[in-house]
């Protein structure tokens, strides 16, 4: 296993986005970027959204170590890179001069990581810029831009707007309308669709071929096609929250009964990672109503954008200060319903 620096959206035994060496599922974007980058009219920034947990990340590694001269071997659906090469061990040790990854930084004292992307992240990109050079291309990758703080935001446009030469910007977003609207009119967008359960499944029995072949196939199937939530559902048991959640999620009147009884479930001592699991489909269910309203509906998705950044701080701050699991959830609920039921009545006007 090649080893790399410690990341905040890291799944215990499970290699992250800069050292997983095979990217399936993910030609037409594969082709797409690198169609561009030889076409000799690359744009400089590029926008990587859809879902979590679909490869948008794993994607922009790849992309990078072929930026960086790391060729991959196989069909664009199907990529392997060598674990020996230079190139691959750099970028995954976050020690490669021209490749830089700016996500949630680490706490100054103590354990843990910040809960976004702070100015203090954009301009340690400004001074990578500046104190590369050479003609060489220099990539940097923003995993995710929806962590960005607005100070950050309005930090990272600036240097959007006039871009180093020879850069490229690979700047992934799970939730549409989470970020400026002036970040998103300055790239390329690129967008990502859940993969295929068969494609899911392919990637379990690679990376997590030690579990239960049944277990495999029930986390494909639930994943909603993202591979981080199979991989998150195998790691902390989490089929049935994955299921349960999926049923409440997909109700436009509340079941507190139902509500109540999974929450008192995920509250219990020893449940934290089952916790935070159904807090990623949380999550995960908001930005893919989102992103299926932007394209006909788009003050809807704005709204369900707008309850995703909410809610995604306010977890963020429960984590931080200790606050009453059960009242997240239960609050996380209300306003899920509330906000449907003003959709509601708003179209039936």
């Amino acid at each position: 296993m090649i080893e790399s620096t410690q990341h905040h959206d890291d799944i215990e035994n499970v290699l992250p986005p800069a050292s997983t060496l095979r990217l399936l599922g993910r030609g037409s974007e594969w082709s797409e970027l690198s169609e561009a980058f030889a076409s000799g009219r690359m744009h400089h920034a590029w926008l990587l959204q859809g879902p979590a947990g679909i490869g948008k990340a794993t994607t922009a590694f790849a992309f990078a170590r072929r930026i960086a001269g790391d060729m991959p071997s196989g069909v664009a659906d199907d990529l392997r890179f060598d674990p020996d090469s230079a190139v691959v061990r750099q970028i995954a040790q976050a020690a490669h001069p021209r490749i830089l990854h700016l996500t949630r930084p680490p706490v100054e004292r103590g354990e843990g990581f910040k809960t976004q992307i702070t100015v203090d992240e954009i301009r340690r990109l400004n001074h990578f810029f500046q104190s590369t050079s050479g003609g060489a291309w220099r990539v940097a990758i923003l995993d995710p831009a929806d962590d960005l703080n607005r100070s950050a935001a309005n930090a990272l446009l600036k240097t959007l707007e006039e871009p180093p030469p020879r850069s490229l910007f690979l700047i992934v977003n799970h939730a549409a309308g989470r970020i400026l609207p002036t970040i998103r009119s300055r790239c390329r967008v690129l967008r990502f669709e859940t993969l295929p359960e068969n494609v899911v499944a392919g990637i379990l029995a690679e990376v997590a071929a030690d579990d239960d072949a049944s277990e495999r196939r029930q986390a494909a199937a639930s994943s909603g096609g993202a591979v981080r939530t199979a991989l998150a559902t195998l790691r902390n048991g989490g089929h049935e929250i994955v299921e349960a959640t999926a049923r409440l999620l997909s109700l436009t009147a509340p079941d507190w009964t139902a509500v109540h009884a999974m929450t008192d479930s995920l509250v219990q001592k020893g449940r934290e990672a089952a916790f935070g699991l159904a807090l990623e489909a949380f999550a995960a269910r908001l930005a893919a109503e989102a992103e299926e309203a932007l394209q006909n509906r788009p003050q809807e998705a704005a709204r369900l954008a707008a309850l995703w950044q909410s809610e995604t701080a306010r977890w963020r701050e429960a984590a931080a200060y200790n606050l009453d699991r059960k009242q997240v959830v239960l609050t996380f609920f209300h306003n899920l319903y509330d906000l449907r039921r003003q959709l509601r009545e708003g179209a039936e006007v």
